[in-house]
């Protein structure tokens, strides 16, 4: 795996994907000036963030695609010993219910790109619902390592093929939650094979959101009562 590391970048996803050759590739950056989230918002800079980028040929990849999103969140989370630190189907990375990062996974062509970013410390968060990793500043070259460590984890668990579910949901924040998504709402009841979230809505109908419907999924604080 080859990396390049910024003090600053555009936008460490697109990055990934104009310079992937053959072998995978991880850009890590500590800011950038024109990041994207998911759906295309807009990447907002912390105090001291990590904004990186890994990119690989698609065709290494023997499960499921809509799985990368999970343990691409998971490989992060089980890298640091922080009890509250958790995730929240499918691409969000969550600390006491504050959204400290997330991740965002583009197919171009033959290659998978998988952007990561965090805020490691965000004294004043700009952005309602958003929190920090840290309540202080970390070395910066720990910072560095983390995103090699997470990128070494997520290809470990592809060429493996070993990621577990069970795990997964163990850092879950997600399941027994009221989800609303386009077309109404449910109970958010387990997590499928193929990564989707399995739903039972009021009327006790299942369904099962997958990846179309990503963007679009949000939750409320309540949980539903468990039916008698």
């Amino acid at each position: 795996m080859k990396s390049i590391f910024f003090d600053e970048i555009e936008n460490t996803q697109d990055y990934a994907i104009n310079e992937f050759k053959d072998e995978p590739l991880l850009i890590v950056s500590k800011a950038q000036t024109a990041g994207r989230g998911t759906n295309k918002n807009k990447w907002e800079n912390a105090d001291q963030s990590l904004a990186t980028s890994l990119a690989f040929n698609k065709e290494i990849v023997n499960f499921k695609k809509t799985l990368v999103p999970l343990l691409a969140g998971y490989s992060f989370v089980s890298l640091h010993q922080i009890e509250d630190l958790k995730l929240k189907w499918p691409n969000d990375i969550t600390l006491n219910e504050d959204k400290v990062g997330g991740v965002l996974v583009e197919e171009n062509n033959d290659l998978i790109c998988i952007g990561l970013g965090i805020n490691y410390f965000w004294n004043n968060p700009l952005i309602p619902g958003a929190g920090s990793l840290y309540e202080e500043k970390k070395d910066e070259q720990q910072i560095f390592l983390d995103a090699e460590e997470w990128a070494k984890k997520v290809m470990d668990y592809i060429s493996k093929e070993d990621f577990s579910l069970e795990n997964y949901k163990l850092k879950l924040t997600t399941l027994g939650k009221l989800v609303e998504y386009p077309d109404g709402r449910g109970w958010a009841k387990d997590i499928n094979d193929d990564g989707s979230l399995k739903i039972e809505t009021p009327s006790g109908e299942l369904l099962n959101l997958t990846s179309p419907l990503i963007s679009a999924v949000s939750y409320t604080h309540l949980t539903l009562p468990t039916k008698a």
